[in-house]
């Protein structure tokens, strides 16, 4: 297109026109086109009419750069992401999150789901995390004040898929669904019925995730409330537990010339560490008391850009 236009209009030079298409939603509705001083005949930006259907919201990339757009409320997440890959401004497997002013914490935006479902308003914002997201070995430890059998159940988003699991189960479901058949013990230990093991907790996706958070020099980090992990991945226990607390965190490597760019970051981090306890949705209390069955989960995804 810009070459034919660069044939029909010789006088304007080259990189004097950029064109924006109405045709991604993700674009706000919109074209622009600028030209040399020269050119007083180019066409100015073309707003959309003002639709009920539709919201403005900010979108923040990758990259930090910030958008304002109109989108409808009825177009899916993974769309969003889709239109933005097209324009180079993310890559196709990033994750969404709508954004919670002032702090870490975010609700996951799963991709089949629309945006109006989010209850997102004009003037909301949704962050478009960077890369490949891998599960670092979420752990689960069951504490019961008397022996008991117990089935543990975990169904993933069709976008993550189980990997390793141990104790070593078959799963179903094209490896998103398992469960567990186990005999909790007081001292905290637990029985596999099926090959007789005895472990101290289960797991899946056997990646040990601390050394990934140690070969970095600075570590930015995000915690994710509960309920916005179970969307995720959804844990079903029977019976069931009188608290059960899932800690979840998002994180990536920071190089020391990029500092610069996580300024809020770096202020969130001088703050008291059990901020992340509200973020999380933790009851200190109840999960620190040995009379109650109880259950802990906690693990990490490292972000790649």
């Amino acid at each position: 297109m810009l070459d034919s236009a660069y044939r029909h209009f010789p006088s304007i030079p080259r990189g004097a026109v950029t064109l924006q298409t109405n045709h991604l939603d993700v674009c706000g509705g919109h074209y622009d086109a600028t030209s040399s001083p020269d050119d007083q005949s180019a066409p100015s930006q073309v707003d959309s009419s003002e639709n009920d259907d539709k919201i403005t919201i900010k979108v923040i990339f990758p990259s930090g750069k910030t958008q304002t757009t109109k989108v409808s409320r009825e177009m899916r997440v993974d769309k969003l992401v889709a239109d933005a890959s097209l324009l180079g401004r993310c890559p196709t497997n990033a994750m969404v999150i709508k954004s919670e002013p002032g702090a870490w914490s975010g609700e996951v935006m799963l991709a089949d789901r629309s945006i109006g479902s989010y209850n997102i308003k004009n003037g909301d914002s949704i962050e478009i995390l960077p890369g490949i997201l891998r599960t670092k070995k979420p752990v689960i430890y069951l504490y019961s004040p008397s022996d008991i059998d117990v089935s543990v159940k975990l169904s993933l988003i069709p976008e993550w898929t189980l990997s390793v699991i141990y104790p070593v189960i078959t799963a179903e479901d094209n490896g998103q669904r398992l469960e567990w058949n186990i005999r909790t013990h007081q001292d905290g230990s637990l029985t596999e019925h099926n090959s007789g093991l005895d472990v101290s907790y289960l797991f899946w996706e056997a990646d040990f995730w601390l050394p990934y958070i140690l070969k970095h020099e600075y570590i930015a980090l995000r915690f994710i409330p509960q309920s916005a992990y179970e969307r995720a991945a959804s844990l079903s226990i029977s019976p069931q537990p009188d608290i059960v607390t899932r800690v979840f965190m998002l994180f990536r490597g920071i190089s020391k010339e990029h500092l610069a760019n996580w300024s809020n970051a770096q202020m969130q981090a001088e703050k008291d560490v059990t901020w992340w306890v509200d973020v999380v949705g933790v009851d200190v209390a109840r999960a620190g008391d040995a009379a109650l069955f109880r259950v802990l989960e906690w693990g990490g995804m490292e972000v790649f850009i």
